[in-house]
């Protein structure tokens, strides 16, 4: 157990020491180590031999914090002298430390962060990151592809994530998410401010189509607005909702006269930013975010490969977006380095691609 001294100086260096009282908290973590010990004496715990203090120390800070720190001095005071809630809390961190942490629950992992096809992605996607973090946001005339950029790359991290925890499905449904986001900015990076434009005017039809929004008068005049377009592309009242979707499409020359152009994510924006071969991954992933048996009795091996090979895919193409935006932005010397960087990594990228697939084939193979 942590001597006083040592709790303290662990405690002062977390960013929110101040909302900590520190009697109040030593007072918890003695009683669950001391709880927790007990049990580990009298035999109903096995298989316990070490018991973090770090862990347990923070367990109980989380605790104190989401309890009393918002608390009046004098209630705080008043529960530091209270027995039972020392012994409540002590009570439920020590649930809490050998459940989460003694006695976890892990799924069976086919990777980890150490392997180059996870590492050498993640380093790239942080570099990334790291750049178009300093970029201006959140101004939608402005920043759009910037935005949406910095958002598909998280979603990009987020999917290696799950792969390293072995959550392949979860994985292979947020690429369904990742393949929409890449989709609309490949279109929006290749047709420019006419494109962008009328996306944002699509994202106000979106707002003022909720019902909250349609009491002040710029509404109104947008949603009559909105109704007009509809009615001179013969489009229905039921139809709206996809008209806001993907309505933005018709900004495309030739869209209108395409007769086999649709308001939808099939025949419509995945077939105008030319990536169709995706739709029967795409198909697939919405097939796990439905529930359907799929999901439940799911093959990890399968959707790993499918979670990672379609992950880098779309990642190759949001580099080039990446590099695009990044060249417009950045001084000569910075760009010689990204490039040096670029030689390093994505070659490497490219040919972790070339192996997974092959072994991917190879498992494929084996099971027929």
């Amino acid at each position: 157990m942590l001597e006083r001294s040592q709790f303290d100086r662990i405690v002062g260096l977390l960013n929110n020491a101040k909302e900590i009282d520190l009697d109040t908290v030593y007072k918890i973590y003695t009683a669950t180590t001391e709880g927790i010990q007990d049990l580990v004496d009298n035999n109903v715990l096995s298989g316990v031999k070490n018991i973090n203090p770090l862990d347990l120390v923070y367990y109980c800070i989380g605790e104190y914090i989401y309890t009393a720190a918002h608390r009046t001095p004098e209630d705080k005071q008043k529960l530091a002298d209270d027995e039972k809630y020392i012994t409540s809390i002590a009570s439920v961190v020590s649930d809490k430390y050998l459940s989460l942490s003694m006695f976890n629950h892990v799924e069976r992992k086919l990777a980890n962060k150490y392997i180059p096809p996870i590492s050498s992605l993640n380093l790239y996607l942080n570099f990334m990151l790291n750049i178009l973090q300093a970029y201006k946001k959140n101004d939608p005339k402005v920043t759009l592809i910037s935005d949406l950029l910095m958002k598909s790359v998280s979603i990009s991290r987020c999917i290696l994530s799950l792969i390293i925890e072995g959550y392949e499905t979860e994985a292979y449904s947020s690429w369904r998410t990742l393949h929409e986001c890449e989709c609309t900015l490949l279109l929006l990076e290749k047709y420019k401010d006419p494109l962008i434009n009328r996306y944002l005017k699509h994202m106000q039809y979106g707002i003022v189509y909720k019902k909250e929004n349609l009491e002040d008068e710029e509404g109104n005049k947008l949603f009559a607005q909105m109704k007009e377009e509809m009615r001179e592309l013969d489009l229905k009242s039921k139809d709206i909702k996809k008209y806001i979707e993907y309505g933005w499409l018709y900004e495309i020359p030739g869209v209108k006269e395409d007769p086999e152009f649709k308001l939808n994510f099939k025949d419509g924006l995945e077939k105008l930013a030319e990536l169709s071969m995706y739709y029967g991954r795409y198909e697939m992933s919405s097939e796990i975010i439905h529930s359907t048996p799929m999901l439940i009795y799911s093959n990890k091996e399968y959707f790993y490969f499918m979670s990672l090979l379609s992950l880098y895919e779309s990642f190759f193409r949001l580099e080039k977006v990446f590099v695009s935006l990044f060249a417009q932005n950045v001084s000569k010397e910075q760009m010689n380095a990204y490039i040096q960087m670029r030689k390093v990594y994505y070659s490497q990228l490219v040919n972790i691609h070339k192996r997974e697939f092959a072994r991917f084939q190879a498992w494929q193979k084996a099971r027929h």
